[in-house]
């Protein structure tokens, strides 16, 4: 009897523990989410790698629904429904309506933002200096298999992503220079034709 009062005891104990571990991942996410989404705005730089692919450096401004990535070879504009692609090298304009999946895989804090719609939460680590989350998608449909997402502990702000596709692709996501609360022009998240003479307009909406 004791043995087995001792193993049920022990049974509760990890089933607190693991409750107690969901609440302060959902707890965290949260806060985070709430920092990005009542942020006027936010700008920050990144560098993204991937094996077999040349590094991308860029920077993001990020407003609302609204965001613009700049690169050396394109930049890619959303204003909330429309996303253009402008290539310089090809002298081409895409645009397309994006998917939740294809806006995450350029704006990271759309992430975080959407997480619980998105995403199971499950809290890889936590510690004075970083907190480290796996994020899964609920949709068994989603073209992103996982993402691991790392935050300073006290900004709550994403330092690095690890986002693995459903092909086996990985994206590794370095986060930098992270500012809230710019006066960013609401033209930043529009592109005009005419600013672009010569360019082919690809239209995929």
């Amino acid at each position: 009897m004791k043995i087995k009062a001792i193993f049920i005891l022990l049974l509760f104990a990890i089933g607190v523990n693991y409750a107690g571990a969901a609440i302060n991942a959902s707890a965290f996410m949260k806060e985070a989410s709430d920092k990005i989404t009542s942020s006027k705005s936010i700008t920050a730089s990144f560098r993204i790698s991937s094996a077999g692919q040349q590094n991308i450096t860029g920077t993001i401004a990020v407003k609302g629904s609204c965001f613009a990535v700049t690169t050396s070879s394109n930049s890619t504009i959303y204003d909330g429904a429309t996303q253009w692609t402008v290539s310089a090298a090809d002298r081409e304009i895409s645009i397309f309506e994006p998917t939740a999946d294809e806006i995450a895989q350029v704006n990271p804090f759309s992430i975080i933002k959407s997480y619980n719609r998105d995403y199971n939460l499950k809290m890889l680590q936590s510690d004075n200096s970083i907190v480290k989350m796996q994020l899964t998608p609920k949709s068994v449909d989603s073209s992103i298999r996982t993402i691991t997402i790392t935050f300073g502990a006290a900004s709550k702000m994403p330092q690095h992503m690890t986002i693995t596709l459903d092909d086996g692709t990985v994206l590794n996501v370095s986060i930098g220079d992270i500012k809230t609360n710019a006066d960013i022009p609401s033209a930043r998240f529009s592109v005009s034709a005419k600013d672009y003479p010569g360019y082919e307009i690809i239209d995929l909406r």
